[in-house]
């Protein structure tokens, strides 16, 4: 299973941590990125803000990020492993 380092966010009272984290490879319609720039979004400060509640917790928030295509699970169509992309919510 890969590593990636993530901000993980452990307490709302507390900072983000980055922390190892393990990635598993994706299912059916998922993509694996490695993402290579990413950015904080006012949005993942609501985790800190105590705004989502704990129950959540941990958590690695973010929507935000670009990066080059690792791996594409089997019914992924449109995009193979190389391509850069750019990562957003839907």
């Amino acid at each position: 299973m890969p590593r990636a380092s993530a901000a993980v966010l452990r307490d709302p009272a507390r900072p983000y941590t980055i922390e190892p984290v393990d990635v598993a490879a994706p299912e059916n319609d998922e993509v694996l990125v490695r993402v290579v720039a990413t950015g904080m979004c006012h949005t993942d400060l609501f985790g800190r803000g105590g705004l989502l509640g704990t129950a959540f917790l941990p958590a690695v928030l973010g929507h935000e990020g670009a990066g080059i295509v690792e791996q594409v699970g089997p019914s992924v169509a449109g995009i193979a492993p190389g391509d850069h992309v750019v990562l957003t919510f839907d």
